[in-house]
């Protein structure tokens, strides 16, 4: 190992506790928006759907307002992008080559209830 001076060692050590509290902070202000969020969320009853850009279904004809009525339900999830496929026509990049079974949107719907229940707990 090369030799490194009191100096450095004193700096790199500051700097290591800096990144630390760097992260801390940005956790701690990234829960206070989270919670920020949810809030105007609840006030102005906006739903999760609606907050991802997802359809919304329509309270008079009880389809959705903007697809047709023949749309095929989910199949597939990627669990990085949130991008969906029903299964039928050509494969997503996202998906093309790869085991399906990983990417089946049942599978990842556990994980999804968990982070609805964590942004939105009852009573809050």
């Amino acid at each position: 190992m090369a030799y490194q001076s009191v100096e450095i060692a004193k700096l790199r050590a500051q700097q290591e506790a800096l990144d630390k509290q760097l992260a801390e902070a940005k956790e701690k202000e990234t829960q206070h928006v989270l919670r920020e969020i949810v809030q105007k969320m609840r006030e102005y009853g906006i739903s999760l759907a609606e907050l991802m850009g997802r359809k919304t279904v329509s309270e008079s004809s009880g389809q959705s307002a903007q697809t047709p009525a023949a749309e095929s339900p989910v199949k597939y999830r990627d669990p990085v992008s949130g991008a969906t496929w029903s299964g039928r026509g050509r494969a997503p990049t996202w998906i093309a080559g790869k085991n399906r079974d990983e990417f089946l949107a049942d599978r990842h719907a556990a994980a999804r209830a968990m982070v609805q229940a964590a942004l939105f707990p009852e009573g809050h």
